[in-house]
């Protein structure tokens, strides 16, 4: 029995962040969530007391899979070199290669961050969920940063840059290319632009003979 109310409570999460993908967080009423789900309201109300609770728990599950999926990326790259630099650029390939693989799986655009939906609505968004989304910003920012740093000990920048400004700069290359690939009907736009962060990357740390002979 337990087993199936986490199934149900999943089912409604994963029907809740689909139709916010699709249509934005005020449109996702909970009728829209019974409907998509076939659940009654007992059913609905015995896992989430209100839209507000929903909201909090559809961005917790999201923000539990980004910080995993990061932390794997990140732990099979260091598996594969010791070098740095090397590891955040085979962290970014590596996850290119996944949202290549959705897509051709899936043969769609990829419906976007939940985060992106959410900023546009942000008056109407329960202040706890806004600032879970902020907090997992946050430790994004700070994985990529300490990454970073361990780069920038090694090959010291060729300009002056800003190491909390680049680490952010991974997540909003992701965010414009996945508006820009709804908006142009362009799948392959994030993918173009992770290539260009990786390039970007490679200039920046890269000693000149190094990246002549690579």
């Amino acid at each position: 029995m337990a087993k199936r109310g986490e199934m149900t409570r999943d089912r409604i999460l994963q029907a809740t962040q689909d139709l916010i993908l699709e249509g934005g967080f005020s449109a996702t009423s909970i009728d829209r969530v019974l409907e998509a789900t076939g659940l009654t309201k007992g059913a609905f109300f015995y896992h989430f007391k209100n839209k507000e609770a929903l909201t909090r728990a559809v961005i917790e599950r999201y923000s539990r899979k980004e910080q995993l999926q990061l932390a794997d990326l990140m732990e099979r790259s260091r598996n594969m070199t010791g070098d740095p630099l090397q590891q955040l650029l085979v962290c970014i390939g590596l996850l290119t290669e996944a949202m290549k693989k959705e897509i051709t799986e899936s043969g769609r655009i990829n419906p976007g961050c939940l985060y992106g939906s959410y900023a546009y609505e942000l008056p109407v968004v329960d202040h706890h969920a806004r600032q879970a989304m902020q907090d997992t910003v946050i430790r994004w920012r700070g994985t990529i940063r300490d990454q970073l740093d361990r780069i920038a000990e090694t090959y010291p920048p060729r300009s002056e840059v800003d190491l909390d400004a680049l680490a952010d700069n991974l997540l909003a290359v992701i965010e414009g290319g996945l508006i820009l690939g709804r908006l142009m009907d362009d799948a392959r736009q994030t993918l173009e632009h992770l290539r260009l962060y990786r390039n970007h990357l490679e200039l920046l740390f890269n000693p000149p003979e190094q990246k002549a002979n690579s």
